[in-house]
């Protein structure tokens, strides 16, 4: 049985890659529910084809924008439909595989994480035409990015304090993210998830 600490995109990535190759595997999760709180932006470069109405996704010229709790559900149930274990509310083992990326302690995320240099990112969710002047929508620089979500609302990104929009925002979110917005995507939490899985059954085959 291998363990995995850590349910979000990254800890469910390596869970399925180790599923699909045919290791036991139990993700421990801190939080109370897979998806929720969420700290981390809905932008996906590659999203399978299966996850675009699921995750009301919607392509832009640099990738796509979903939501993002709603993808990390669907790997859970892919996880589970695998055989895999999901224990929510569960701290993991002291051997457990690390998969946090590296968050602190925050509401709703009890663990932490060591794994990464990162720096706070600031998220609100409001409509498009309430965008602070601050962004400019679907578009993406180096501290900061703002894009159309399928369901019609504008999810904005900044690294720093979040500035107030005239409406308000609809939701705020904070998270603990490499200080470039070129390495936030989704895609590097998939990517990284997997070559640990990869990793583990390389060491396994060596010990096997």
């Amino acid at each position: 049985m291998i363990e995995i600490a850590g349910g979000g995109v990254r800890g469910l990535s390596c869970g399925l890659f180790l599923l699909k190759n045919n290791q036991d595997v139990t993700i421990f999760e801190a939080r109370q529910e897979i998806g929720n709180p969420v700290r981390s932006p809905g932008i996906i470069k590659d999203m399978p084809d299966e996850f675009i109405q699921k995750t009301s996704a919607i392509k832009n010229e640099f990738g796509w924008a979903f939501r993002r709790e709603w993808f990390e559900k669907l790997l859970a149930k892919k996880v589970v439909d695998l055989g895999g274990v999901i224990k929510l509310k569960s701290p993991a083992p002291e051997n457990a595989v690390n998969c946090t990326g590296g968050k602190s302690k925050a509401p709703g995320w009890p663990n932490s994480g060591n794994q990464f240099e990162l720096e706070i990112w600031n998220g609100g969710i409001t409509i498009q035409t309430g965008i602070p002047t601050e962004f400019k929508l679907n578009n993406i620089e180096e501290d900061r990015f703002c894009f159309t979500r399928g369901d019609g609302l504008a999810e904005c990104w900044i690294r720093g304090e979040l500035p107030r929009p005239i409406q308000g925002w609809l939701e705020i979110m904070s998270g603990e993210h490499p200080k470039s917005s070129s390495n936030i995507w989704a895609d590097e939490a998939v990517d990284e998830g997997e070559e640990i899985a990869k990793n583990i059954i390389h060491s396994l085959q060596e010990l096997g």
